[in-house]
This record gives C-alpha cells, sequence and structure tokens, in this order.
C-alpha cells in the first residue's frame, strides 16, 4: 500500500507542439511509462485546472468548456480518480502536434487528470489501455495499434492491448520489441530535445496538521521574539496531557490545555506558546 502512496515510475517526459495557436507557451510536456506507444496517442487530456485550458479553448467550446470545469471544481479527489467512476471529458477546439509522427492531436479536459501529479496532462492511447480504449470508444476518437499483439491480423481490437508485443505503424521504430522501442524512442526524443528520461511519484504535498487531540504534536514552539522554533531534539517526544478537556467548538482540546500550551522558548528563555496542532495519524503508518 505504502509503495502504492509513494507510486514511483519511471518513463519519459515529452513535448507536444502548440506553437501554431500563437501563444506565449509554445509547448506543453506530458509524462508516460510507455513511450513505445507514442505513435498510438490519438488524443492528450488536460486537468480542467491546468493553466493553458483557457488558451486553448476555441470560442465556440468556451461555454460547454466552462460548465464542464464548474462541475469538476465540485467533485473531491477521490472522486475524480476512482476507477469505478466512467472518464469524461471535453473537447477545447484546439490541437497540438505530436512530434514523432506530425499529426494533429485533438485536446480535452478531463476531470480525471489532476494537477497536482505528473504535468497536469495526459496523452490517450486507447490501444494500449483500457480506460482510454473506453473513452475512445464514448467520444468516437482513433484506435490505432502500435504495439501489435502475437496473434494481430490488422483486425479492430475489441479491446485495449496492455502486453508487450512488436512495434507496428511506428515510423523508424516498426518491428522492434516494446523494450528495444522505449529505449531507441527514449533516444531519439532526447536527441531532438523533446523531452527527457524522467522518475514521477504520485506522493505530493500534504497538509497534515489537524485540530484534534488524538494525534503526535506538531514539535513547535511560538515565541514572540524569535519567531518559530523547533522543540530541540532533546526535549522530544512532545507529550499530550491525559486531563485534556473535550468542547464542541471545532478547535483541538490542547488550546485549552494551559499546561500544555504555555513553554519556554527554547532560544531565548522567555514565556511562549505550543503548537497545539496535531499531525495526521497517517504520517505515524507511513513513518514506519
Amino acid at each position: 500500500m505504502q509503495t502504492n502512496w509513494i507510486g514511483r515510475s519511471i518513463g519519459v517526459e515529452i513535448e507536444f507542439d502548440i506553437s501554431h495557436l500563437k501563444l506565449d507557451e509554445e509547448k506543453f510536456e506530458t509524462f508516460t511509462t510507455r513511450v513505445d506507444t507514442i505513435y498510438g496517442v490519438t488524443f492528450v487530456v488536460m486537468a480542467p485546472e491546468h493553466p493553458l485550458v483557457s488558451q486553448v479553448t476555441q470560442p465556440a467550446q468556451r461555454v460547454e468548456v466552462e460548465r464542464y470545469i464548474e462541475q469538476s471544481s465540485r467533485m473531491s479527489e477521490i472522486e475524480r480518480l476512482s476507477t469505478e467512476k466512467e472518464k469524461t471529458g471535453v473537447f477545447t477546439g484546439g490541437y497540438c502536434v505530436n512530434r514523432l509522427n506530425g499529426e494533429k492531436i485533438p485536446i480535452l479536459i478531463g476531470d480525471y487528470v489532476l494537477m497536482g501529479y505528473g504535468t497536469g496532462v495526459v496523452m490517450g492511447v486507447p490501444a494500449h489501455d483500457q480506460r482510454d480504449f473506453e473513452f475512445a470508444k464514448k467520444y468516437d476518437l482513433p484506435i490505432r495499434v502500435v504495439v501489435a499483439p502475437a496473434d494481430w491480423d490488422d483486425r479492430e481490437l475489441d479491446k485495449a492491448h496492455l502486453g508487450e508485443g512488436n512495434l507496428v505503424n511506428s515510423g523508424e521504430f516498426v518491428g522492434l520489441s516494446s523494450n528495444q522501442g522505449k529505449e531507441r524512442i527514449a533516444d531519439h526524443i532526447e536527441a531532438k530535445n523533446w523531452g527527457r528520461r524522467a522518475i514521477n511519484y504520485r506522493m505530493r504535498d500534504w497538509l497534515i496538521s489537524r485540530q484534534r487531540y488524538w494525534g503526535t504534536p506538531i514539535p513547535i514552539i511560538y515565541c514572540s521574539r524569535c519567531g518559530t522554533v523547533p522543540v530541540p531534539q532533546k526535549d522530544l517526544p512532545v507529550v499530550l496531557p491525559d486531563d485534556a478537556e473535550f468542547r464542541p467548538t471545532g478547535e483541538s482540546p490542547l488550546t485549552f490545555h494551559q499546561g500544555f500550551v504555555n513553554a519556554i522558548c527554547p532560544e531565548c528563555g522567555k514565556a511562549a506558546k505550543r503548537e497545539t496542532d496535531t499531525m495526521d495519524t497517517f504520517v505515524d503508518s507511513s513513518w514506519y
């Protein structure tokens, strides 16, 4: 579970060209662990919060895009990332260019893409990702096989091929195995300065403070003279009092415990106040 929380992914950050739109930005990046499927990209999806959305959206699509953004803003991250939720999206009217084959790719926005993870843009490869496959079927987007199953005979797929195979419809890389393709295509992208190999993590900034009694005290003291001062290591751990009073105010019970709140500044020795927030208990489970 914790390996999943950290979410270490090895892949490639690759640029898509939008210079034809005459914006301040001439490109954007997306991260993929399957660069061997780059020739199978038939759409890209931006997070509704992505700063480029308003710029790439064309006038005819603006009302629909703004409506979708407003709907997305009412959903939690958990709801947006649920694998049980059907992927939805809206076309912005804008296009980007896949530099490897020169194709124009439609830019959509989708609430299943988050700004806080990766680059806030994902590439859609419906032939080799099942949720992309279902998304492409729903919105009538092309499905191009670029990693051929062993028994593939040019027929249309009835589901995404997730495994390995030999590259097809992939320009100069046709015939390579998936693993060979990953390395050779990554080399090509880096040589052209279109992207770079990268490691991505799902773990990101985490608001750990909680206004409650049960949790590890945050070891910080506030001094009017010295400012924010960490509790010295020799005084750790900070221990919760046994006689905290619980009141229906929404504040931490530690706020009302004078014996806990009142402290001495470790730096100047003057009267100071102790932090009364505690850490999210998940900090404890993550620590071990």
